[in-house]
Formats: structure tokens, C-alpha cells, sequence
């Protein structure tokens, strides 16, 4: 593979756009569990698909800061993540 092949950013835009589907998933969990008061371990699903957002959203930088979708998906997934293990953490 020549670098000719790669996008001149080195993002890949595939990856970008399923971490923003990920990060879009992982607040929608938020809103959904929020709405109907849900408690106990099913909050997981929330943290795993924002930790899913911010690997991917990172990977998507191809070893370089992510931009544009991919940088979104890693503020909003990396804010979920913390609020995910901040609320454990004070839980538990």
C-alpha cells in the first residue's frame, strides 16, 4: 500500500463515521436509561459504547490528533466515559 491510497489528513473516514454512530449510540443509552429511571448493572452498556466511541475515534487519527467527526466523537465519548466511571466510582 503507497501512501497514495491513504487520505492526506492519515484520518480514515470510515472509522470516523463509526465512532460518530457510537458516540450518537452511547448518548442515546444515556437518555434512554436517564428516562426510564434504570439502575443497577445495565448502565455498563452506557460506558461500553462511549469507551467503543473514544478507541475508535482515536484510532481514526491514524496516529495523529482525530479531526473533524472523529474529534467530536472523542470529546462527547470521553465525557460520557468519565461521567460513567465517576458516577461507579462515587456509587460504590
Amino acid at each position: 500500500m503507497g501512501s497514495a491510497e491513504r487520505p492526506a489528513e492519515g484520518a480514515d473516514p470510515s472509522r470516523a463515521n463509526v465512532a460518530a454512530a457510537l458516540a450518537a449510540a452511547a448518548v442515546a443509552a444515556w437518555l434512554v436509561l436517564i428516562a426510564v429511571d434504570a439502575d443497577g448493572p445495565i448502565w455498563i452498556i452506557q460506558g461500553a459504547l462511549a469507551l467503543a466511541a473514544v478507541v475508535t475515534a482515536w484510532r481514526a487519527g491514524a496516529g495523529a490528533m482525530p479531526r473533524g467527526r472523529a474529534l467530536a466523537a472523542l470529546v462527547v465519548g470521553g465525557l460520557l466515559l468519565t461521567m460513567f466511571v465517576v458516577f461507579t466510582i462515587v456509587e460504590a
